[in-house]
């Protein structure tokens, strides 16, 4: 080895090593330039995520505060028609004066029924001014507690309407709110009262449920109603992690990180904090009012941070994909220059060949295990996609959902109020119109018994409207569903269609084996009744008469599903739908059908789903007619 090149190979070494721990220290700096790119994207990301949460929170406060406003108004609406009700004051002031006191009594509790059965209302008493029972109309016919007369006697005093709070006519009793309307008589000098009318309403037939009902899918959402209650803040409505909580549960104002807390407190907007099971929520919170009511919204963080932290995952995952790249680039770039070195050491030294070649045979081999290393990473970013794009498909999937229940709830709102608000003038018209009827010249006449009847069935039929239009905008809570057994539930509504008016000259068939007597689902019988009997009120409209209408059970052709369903069909022989309108046989208000309320398949679509379960309706082929199935999840083995 001569001196050149023993002066030489030290400083190609120097040179060597250098340029390596400057590539290390680079690729250092990109991993740590990654790492914080990484936690910026989290905080970013949940900062997002709170935002769009707080807003949707807020957005079903103000929802949720409307509902309950505008039933309060409703309530006051309907008290107030009955405190200016001059026909009900003048019955009332015949009975009190003794002026055909049976005959005044018996209209008095006739109205009081209809108000009663009509108007929804849990009890329906009326009381003179002294506070002494006239009579009573109620569910339960259990007798009136003292409180009553405590109210008639403040409502007679101060001839106002009056609206009560939640409360408990006596302990372990049921909730229950008050409407207290004084029936005022206008006399020769001044007005006086003569009665009051106490209203019950049970809060458990719709407040509760509007309160409890959440508008989009969540394990966690829930919505509380609270107050002040002293030095506590008291639960008004049914928790979702809590039994038995409505005006029981209460907890000390002095934890101020609960947003229950801070509610009762008078605070409005946003109150993240820990909710009442101790567990971290995201909450926004209003007051009702003219009432002593708060609001809350609430979710889990958990919940909200999930989506949050999968994508955080999938970011770091590529992050870190990219940090072995970086160093297989890195590992590639050293290889290269050792080869460098090598081969400029094989010029040095004519002796090292046999190294030089043992090398470059050692950097084939690495450069084949890096493109192996390469395609594998590949193929692992393809199945990354792959997931992000089913994932993306799922999200449009659950907004589409969100969509329609929106839309649905809006249609059930609309449908309320219209219901609401057609009530009070349907009520009127009745009263009034049995009140003339009983006219002496009018009831003894024959001729009128046809009107009689005529309006009679008409406010029937209108009431019947009414009743579908409000459960259009109910939701059926779960509490509701117990295992109901298909193939009776099926027989006793053939049974129950069989002996309508729709089924005259037509048979219906219950096809069936063993199998389906055994067959249990998870469902509320009286809607899933109701479903089975629209469906086939449905095919007896569209089949002519002598036409057999077939009921199909589980059991009878394999109508199992896959998925853990138990599956239903109703096939007529009628004419069929149109391609074009099959889409919107579910919508609420369509109809083909001349007389039809579009309103039956919207209801059956509206039932299912608040079940679990789902419903399509599609031509026979070969024809003629139709079939609509429906499918409702099984009873398992662990609930049975």
């Amino acid at each position: 080895m001569t001196g050149l090149q023993i002066l030489t190979q030290p400083k190609c070494a120097q040179s060597f090593w250098t340029a390596l721990c400057r590539c290390v220290l680079t690729v250092a700096a990109i991993a740590v330039l990654v790492g914080g790119v990484c936690y910026g994207y989290y905080c970013q990301q949940k900062r997002i995520v709170f935002d769009e949460k707080h807003n949707e929170l807020a957005t079903i406060a103000n929802l949720k505060t409307a509902q309950i406003l505008q039933w309060r108004k409703e309530r006051l609406n309907e008290a107030t028609s009955i405190y200016t009700n001059a026909m009900i004051s003048h019955r009332v002031n015949d009975y009190v004066s003794g002026i055909e006191t049976p005959r005044a009594f018996e209209e008095i509790r006739r109205w009081m029924k209809n108000q009663h059965d009509f108007a929804g209302y849990g009890k329906v008493s009326l009381f003179r001014a002294n506070g002494a029972l006239i009579t009573s109309v109620s569910d339960d016919g259990q007798p009136l507690t003292g409180h009553y007369r405590a109210m008639v006697r403040e409502a007679a005093q101060g001839r106002q309407v009056a609206f009560s709070d939640f409360h408990r006519d006596e302990p372990g009793g049921a909730v229950d709110i008050d409407i207290v309307v004084p029936i005022m008589y206008a006399g020769n000098d001044n007005s006086s009262c003569l009665a009051v009318l106490v209203l019950d309403i049970d809060p458990h037939h719709f407040l509760y449920p509007l309160i409890q009902s959440w508008p989009t899918a969540s394990r966690t959402g829930e919505t509380l109603l609270v107050e002040r209650d002293g030095n506590d803040v008291l639960f008004l409505n049914e928790l979702r992690f809590r039994n038995f909580s409505a005006l029981s549960f209460r907890r000390p104002l002095a934890q101020k990180d609960m947003p229950a807390s801070r509610a009762a407190l008078g605070y409005e907007g946003i109150c993240d904090g820990v909710d009442y099971r101790g567990v971290s929520v995201l909450s926004v919170s209003r007051r009702i009012p003219g009432s002593p009511w708060a609001l809350v919204a609430k979710v889990d963080t958990r919940e909200v941070m999930e989506p949050v932290i999968k994508r955080v995952w999938y970011v770091a995952g590529a992050c870190i994909m990219l940090v072995v790249a970086l160093g297989l680039a890195v590992t590639l770039w050293w290889t290269r220059r050792k080869e460098i070195y090598l081969l400029e050491q094989c010029e040095i030294e004519r002796r090292f060949n046999r190294e030089l070649k043992e090398a470059e045979q050692s950097l084939q081999e690495a450069h084949s295990r890096l493109e192996q290393r390469v395609s594998e990473r590949t193929r692992e970013l393809s199945d990354t996609n792959d997931k992000l794009r089913q994932e993306i498909a799922e999200r449009g999937r659950l907004e589409q959902q969100l969509f329609d229940a929106k839309k649905l709830e809006s249609v059930g709102q609309l449908a309320g109020g219209v219901a609401h608000e057609v009530r009070n003038p349907l009520n009127a018209i009745l009263t009034i119109t049995e009140a003339l009827f009983k006219e002496t010249e009018i009831e003894s006449n024959p001729d009128y018994a046809p009107y009689i009847q005529h309006i009679r069935a008409q406010v029937k039929r209108l009431a019947h409207l009414m009743n579908d239009l409000l459960e259009l905008g109910k939701t059926i809570p779960a509490s509701n569903l117990h295992p109901v057994s298909l193939y009776e539930l099926c027989r006793d509504t053939l049974a129950l269609w069989q002996s309508s008016g729709m089924a005259e000259n037509r048979l219906g068939l219950l096809e069936a084996d063993h199998e389906a007597a055994t067959t249990l689902v998870l469902a509320d019988s009286l809607k899933l009744q109701q479903i089975i009997f629209n469906l086939l009120e449905n095919a007896g409209h569209h089949s002519p008469a002598g036409i057999s209408i077939l009921l199909s059970l589980p059991g009878s052709a394999g109508l199992v599903s896959s998925d853990g369903m138990a599956v239903v069909r109703v096939t007529d022989a009628g004419k069929g739908i149109p391609e074009e309108r099959l889409s919107r046989v579910f919508d609420p208000f369509y109809s083909d059908r001349k007389g039809g309320t579009g309103l039956g398949l919207a209801l059956v679509r509206h039932f299912i789903g608040n079940m679990g379960g789902t419903a399509r309706l599609w031509n026979n082929d070969p024809p003629p007619g139709c079939t609509a199935e429906i499918r409702i999840p099984l009873v398992s083995r662990a609930e049975h």
